[in-house]
């Protein structure tokens, strides 16, 4: 196992053994369930090699090694190698064969047994037979046991191949030969290089602001007291649409009041002299109808008595209306109360008056400015370089001021076409969901504009840095591998742009190029492996330093 360092050594390279013993579990593969929390992981003696000892797995199978390796800045590393565990046939074979002689024997001894107890031996006559077979069963099992089975699976054995001597050639032109079974035990791997979207990104700084599609600003209708309608509110309360804010209190002066309450003395004593006449008229022309009643010569009387009880019935039920509608206006002018409701949900961010204040114009006067925060524009002002990239409907990251916060996507709403003379930029504005009002008015927020275009790219682990210089591995032909100098661009995702050096279809060596690129002579380092201590086939890295953030 590897480190593979973020800044190469000079006097190591890229690489650095891991000196770390890992913690190692053994899972099932299919179910992922934890057959051994722990094995007895220790080192062969080289750094970065670890081994599992005299160690009898609990059954055959397919299992995962599960590896955990704890960083020296608190963060772990997991990786699952896949593992095959094969019953161990010889054991059987033993096993059951042993099994069979014995059966055998006993089978044999309990018949001379049975024969002695037919015959009517006694037990003493029984203890002969019964010794013979123990002793053979106990020679006969270990000798099978030591000699003739051992003997039987050593004829089964496949005879020894002497393996054949592969060696990494360094070539005159500085390329390497690299067999492929040296490439497994290396645990080299080929990636092309490949065209892909990669984003340039811009970076910009703006303003919050409230959009003006989600404002209100809320206005007294008339003159008069403004008093809370329910209970005081203040800035950053949030009210619902419809609900009551305040009210404009409007009160008649004394000249006025006096005026109407005179009015109303008028009409109360119309009201008063208009009954009399209405119950006198009915009264007469309750008379005339009982004198009617016994005398025809009344008809004409009748008439008229009814014609006047009519006329003072119709002028009483006149005043008592007009009495009715000037009872309503006293009281909707004196005091007169006009509410006023919120437009909108939202949050109020200014109140513009004092409780009690006295609006003596009929003009409107401004009380609250509503805002529904649920979404904010973001002014930032662009370079006129950067700017000319950008165009409307554009993804955007937006980054609130708190720190640690995730950023929120946006999109550009609209670009200015005036230019600051003094800066060289341009307005730009940003559309933003603010979900859980992270973004509060007036703060600042960053700005990324991610422009994505199609370059040609390479894994970054496949690029040897050595600061003044950069080189790929480059798959020439078979087995052949060769160093080429390559200029880089922006990286992303794992991926690092090649602006020079590189065709679109060149086989590169990613995992393991950093390996190549700190050993000088590679031959060399594969003359010191021993059979015993072959390389893994998937080797573990971990990258000090953090992780470059995706953009």
């Amino acid at each position: 196992m590897m480190r593979l360092l973020a800044t190469p050594d000079p006097f190591l390279g890229s690489e650095v053994p891991l000196t770390e013993t890992p913690e190692v579990s053994l899972l099932d593969q299919k179910t992922r369930r934890v057959v051994v929390d722990h094995l007895p992981v220790h080192s062969e003696g080289e750094a970065g090699v670890f081994g599992i000892a005299e160690y009898e797995f609990p059954r055959g199978g397919s299992f995962l090694l599960h590896l955990v390796i704890h960083a020296d800045d608190g963060e772990s590393l997991a990786e699952d190698f896949p593992i095959t565990v094969q019953a161990n046939v010889a054991g059987f074979f033993r096993f059951w064969v042993n099994l069979a002689v014995a059966i055998l024997i006993l089978g044999l001894t309990a018949m001379q047994l049975w024969k002695v107890r037919v015959r009517g031996g006694e037990l003493a006559q029984m203890v002969r037979p019964a010794a013979v077979g123990l002793v053979l069963l106990v020679v006969v099992v270990l000798a099978m046991d030591r000699v003739v089975l051992g003997w039987v699976l050593d004829l089964r054995k496949p005879p020894a191949v002497a393996p054949a001597e592969e060696t990494v050639t360094t070539n005159e032109d500085g390329s390497y030969t690299i067999p492929a079974t040296i490439q497994k035990e290396l645990g080299l791997k080929l990636v092309d290089a490949k065209e892909m979207l990669l984003g340039q990104t811009v970076t910009a700084y703006g303003i919050v602001e409230s959009r003006p599609d989600l404002t209100a600003i809320v206005q007294a209708p008339l003159w008069g007291r403004l008093e809370w309608a329910e209970k005081p509110l203040a800035v950053g309360d949030r009210v619902k649409k419809g609900q009551q804010l305040v009210q404009v209190v409007l009160e008649l002066n004394a000249l006025e009041r006096g005026l109407m309450e005179q009015k109303d003395v008028d009409l109360k004593g119309a009201k008063k002299r208009a009954e009399d006449r209405r119950n006198a008229a009915r009264f007469e022309y309750d008379r005339i109808q009982a004198l009617r009643a016994n005398n025809p010569v009344y008809e004409a009387d009748e008439a008229w008595a009814k014609q006047l009880f009519d006329q003072a019935t119709a002028d009483y039920d006149e005043i008592v209306k007009q009495d009715t509608s000037y009872q309503a206006v006293m009281k909707w002018r004196d005091p007169r109360r006009t509410p006023v409701a919120s437009p909108m949900d939202g949050v109020l961010t200014t109140v513009d008056f004092v409780p009690g204040e006295l609006n003596v114009t009929d003009e409107y006067r401004n009380l609250f400015t509503i805002v529904d925060l649920n979404a904010v524009w973001v002014r930032a002002q662009v370079v006129l370089a950067d700017v000319t990239k950008l165009k409307d409907g554009d993804s955007v990251r937006v980054y609130p001021a708190t720190s640690g916060s995730k950023p929120v996507l946006g999109r550009i709403r609209w670009i200015g076409d005036t230019i600051d003379p003094a800066n060289r930029t341009a307005p730009v504005l940003v559309d933003v969901a603010n979900e859980g009002h992270v973004f509060a008015l007036g703060s600042f927020a960053r700005l990324e504009f991610v422009q994505p275009r199609t370059v040609l790219a390479v894994p970054e682990e496949a690029v040897v840095d050595e600061g003044t210089s950069r080189w790929v591995y480059v798959a020439r032909q078979e087995g052949t591998f060769a160093p080429v100098k390559v200029e880089m661009g922006l990286k992303q995702g794992g991926w690092w742009q090649v602006t020079a050096g590189l065709v679109d279809g060149d086989q590169v060596i990613a995992k393991g190029a950093a390996l190549l690129g700190s050993m000088p002579h590679l031959e060399e380092a594969m003359l010191e492996l021993a059979p015993s201590a072959s390389v893994p086939e998937a080797s573990t890295y971990m990258h000090e330093g953090p992780t470059p953030q995706q953009h």
